[in-house]
């Protein structure tokens, strides 16, 4: 009866044991999800600003579109305009 009282002791024990650290590694969840939804908020963040840097860049580069096209205008007149004189 000894032994199996002590058989017993050990296994309740190991249950104890194993029941804390499941609850440790239960109350560790919820600082885990906060910094992953930190993360991912910070993310999205990055993101829009990404967006907003595209669309600023294709701005410009329209921009440089139509220079360049004008610019390309004014040489051919230009050119045309000698040629007529010639």
């Amino acid at each position: 009866m000894e032994k199996e009282l002590e058989i017993f002791r050990d296994n309740v024990d190991s249950w104890i044991k194993q029941i804390r650290r499941e609850f440790s590694d239960f109350s560790e969840l919820p600082g885990i999800l906060n910094e992953n939804v930190d993360n991912i908020q910070h993310n999205y963040e990055l993101i829009y600003e990404l967006k907003d840097q595209i669309e600023e860049l294709k701005q410009e580069i329209n921009a440089l579109k139509l220079i360049q096209i004008i610019s390309l205008k004014q040489k051919n007149a230009a050119k045309a305009e000698e040629q007529a004189q010639a």
